[in-house]
């Protein structure tokens, strides 16, 4: 299958105009749903760690059939419109400008997810804003996307594959816990709603591939339409609903467009959210970034505008550090293209630091991890 007949199937239909598409009531409607399915199965599990309840369900699937098969069945069967080759291109572009990715997701990622002022709700509820909590979220979505990135990740039984079925009972526990507990959906909308999920993706490509080419990474059209392909099948696997897929870069740009007109909005507590967050992870492994530095590449990850916004410290002499390491990024990527192999080379030398640091900072025993593999 090409690129391009993958972004028009399925539901192309629904992705023709900014009203039809992602009118209000569609977006409303979407941040009012959650995940039907894993919703079912969380409410016949007990809380344990998502590997824990991972393995519940694969047993009980076997056991019980009904609700626990058709999860397994869902994330089982490959949609036609996969294409593996593409996901594999983009697993070895992701890994070849992996360290810049890595930083790009750490600070702009951070930052935009504490700007969108209902969701971040749902971190606050968690405890998911103290330091040691964000240093942890951190290293678990490392694990997500490094074993994603593994060969053969996302296949079926892939580490990445496990990983993402974990993350989404994970969400689904997380939903039943703060409804249990009153959460006010009419106030902070459904928590870890659709809109909530899809936007999660769109910081793993979106706004990773925007922020890298900010710092001089900037990837081909054939990169842009693969690394697209392979996180809308993350986002297929982890939930979100059909309808709700984008279709393209262009349209996944629309996409965030439409969250920030409508969500974002910068409240004082916003603004010190995002503060706590980036001065909480400074020097911190497991790249040891110093404040002002992360305040810098933060500033010119979301941009002038955002920067302002978020009123983040600016540094003469770390914007020129960072001026530097954008022209070395451009060498780098020229390099990258005209190359053969160095890519590859670059990449296999990320996964592997990535491995190790990955190893050294989560739970050694694999049954007291939240996610229980390390590619």
């Amino acid at each position: 299958m090409t690129a391009s007949a993958a972004a028009r199937s399925p539901n192309a239909a629904h992705h023709d105009t900014r009203n039809g598409r992602y009118s209000d009531a569609f977006m409303n409607r979407m941040r009012q749903t959650g995940d039907p399915l894993a919703d079912q199965v969380a409410a016949q599990l007990k809380r344990h760690l998502p590997s824990q309840m991972l393995d519940e369900v694969m047993a009980r699937a076997d056991s019980e059939g009904g609700i626990f098969r058709d999860f397994l069945d869902y994330s089982w069967t490959v949609p036609d419109w996969v294409d593996w080759d593409l996901i594999e291109r983009a697993r070895r572009v992701q890994l070849a400008f992996g360290q810049t990715r890595g930083v790009v997701l750490l600070v702009g990622g951070l930052a935009e997810g504490a700007g969108l002022n209902k969701a971040s709700e749902v971190l606050a509820a968690t405890g998911r804003f103290k330091p040691e909590k964000v240093i942890k979220r951190l290293y678990e979505t490392g694990q997500m996307t490094h074993n994603s990135q593994a060969p053969n990740g996302l296949r079926p039984g892939g580490p990445g594959h496990r990983t993402i079925m974990e993350v989404r009972l994970l969400h689904a526990m997380v939903r039943r816990h703060l409804l249990s507990k009153g959460w006010d959906s009419d106030r902070f909308d459904h928590p870890i709603n659709q809109e909530d999920m899809l936007f999660t993706i769109i910081e793993f490509n979106h706004l990773a591939v925007r922020g890298m080419a900010r710092l001089g990474v900037t990837l081909s059209r054939e990169d842009l339409e693969a690394t697209h392909h392979f996180w809308r099948y993350v986002a297929y696997l982890n939930g979100v609903t059909d309808e709700f897929l984008t279709t393209s870069p262009e349209d996944e740009a629309l996409a965030y467009d439409r969250i920030m007109e409508r969500e974002h909005e910068v409240h004082p507590i916003t603004v010190e959210r995002v503060h706590e967050l980036i001065t909480g992870t400074a020097g911190q492994p497991p790249m040891y970034l110093p404040a002002g530095m992360m305040f810098e590449l933060c500033a010119t990850c979301l941009g002038e505008e955002r920067a302002r916004q978020y009123q983040l410290p600016r540094s003469r002499a770390w914007r020129a550090v960072i001026k530097m390491l954008t022209v070395n990024n451009r060498v780098q990527t020229r390099l990258h293209y005209l190359v053969p192999g160095l890519g590859r080379a670059f990449g296999a030398w990320n996964f592997r630091m990535a491995q190790r640091m990955l190893t050294a900072n989560i739970e050694a025993e694999v049954e007291k991890r939240a996610f229980r593999h390390i590619a």
